[in-house]
Formats: C-alpha cells, sequence, structure tokens
C-alpha cells in the first residue's frame, strides 16, 4: 500500500509539472503573437474631427495648412448644392491664399488678413478674410469652422451663409 501512494504522489508531481510547464508554454507562444501581431498589423487613420473656430490663431493656422480640393458648397437663401466644378482647389499657407482649378489654373493669389472679430453666428473668432478686387470690391470672409471627418468646413460670414466643404490633397 505504501508502494501505491508513493507512485500515485509521484505520478501527481509529474502531472502538475507538465501543467506548470506547459500553461508557461501557451503564455510565451501567447507573448510572441502578440508582439508579432502588433508589427504587423497596421492601424486604419482614424478621421481628423476638430473644432476651429474657437482655437487661437496658431491652432486654425497648423490644421488648415496646405492644399485642399473642394468638394461642394451648400446653404444660402434657399438652401442649394453646389457641386464642384472643374477640380478647384484652395491653397492655405498661413497669411496666403490661392485659388484655382484645372479649367482656369490660379485665380487669387492673395494676402490673407486673420481679424479676430465677431462671426455671424456671435461668436468671437478669428475672421479668414481676403480681398479679390478683379471679382468682388468687398472683402470675402469666412468662419474656419472645423473639420470633421478630414473635412474643411468654412462659412460664409454673412446672413444666409454659404457652407463650403474641402477635403486635404494628398
Amino acid at each position: 500500500m505504501e508502494c501505491n501512494a508513493f507512485i500515485g504522489s509521484d505520478v501527481n508531481g509529474i502531472s502538475n509539472l507538465f501543467m506548470k510547464s506547459f500553461a508557461g508554454v501557451i503564455r510565451w507562444l501567447s507573448l510572441i503573437i502578440v508582439v508579432l501581431c502588433s508589427f504587423q498589423c497596421k492601424k486604419e487613420k482614424q478621421p481628423l474631427n476638430i473644432t476651429l473656430y474657437d482655437k487661437p490663431l496658431s491652432v486654425i493656422q497648423s490644421y488648415v495648412n496646405g492644399k485642399w480640393d473642394f468638394q461642394y458648397a451648400y446653404g444660402g437663401i434657399t438652401p442649394i448644392k453646389y457641386p464642384a466644378k472643374h477640380k478647384s482647389y484652395m491653397v492655405l499657407q498661413n497669411d496666403r491664399i490661392i485659388l484655382g482649378n484645372d479649367s482656369l489654373g490660379v485665380v487669387v493669389d492673395t494676402t490673407i488678413i486673420w481679424k479676430r472679430d465677431k462671426d455671424v453666428f456671435n461668436d468671437s473668432t478669428y475672421l479668414l478674410t481676403y480681398t479679390y478686387t478683379a471679382g468682388y470690391a468687398f472683402p470675402y470672409a469666412y468662419v474656419v469652422s472645423r473639420i470633421f471627418n478630414d473635412t474643411l468646413e468654412l462659412i460664409d460670414n454673412a446672413s444666409d451663409p454659404l457652407y463650403y466643404y474641402y477635403v486635404q490633397s494628398h
């Protein structure tokens, strides 16, 4: 009887040792798989979503600098959607704005005057203003509203405004 007890306890010891080493191997394999997957898997870029009208000028400029492709405008007295034509684009470079399209080339190339003022919604913000004397005698003024799902929204600083939507060029 003592012999069987000895064999039984030895078998239990071997079984416990095997289970502990097996669990260790599983832990190591799991760690290796996680590490390898982190190097192999590409994370999808999250779309940019930020409100800009309430930010300092340096923040606004840092987000909007670059080339933007016009998508459409919406609004006015009778809200209508105005689709993009001729691959229109806008380039913003701190204090410079360039507007153009593939049909006419560069149409506007002028200086931006960033003006801290009340907008049409009575918010205090920096307005993107510029003068284009060949097209309109008064300065253009836009509220740099936000970027949502990587789309820049500019709003006419006027009653019954048009909302302009741009996506960044790549």
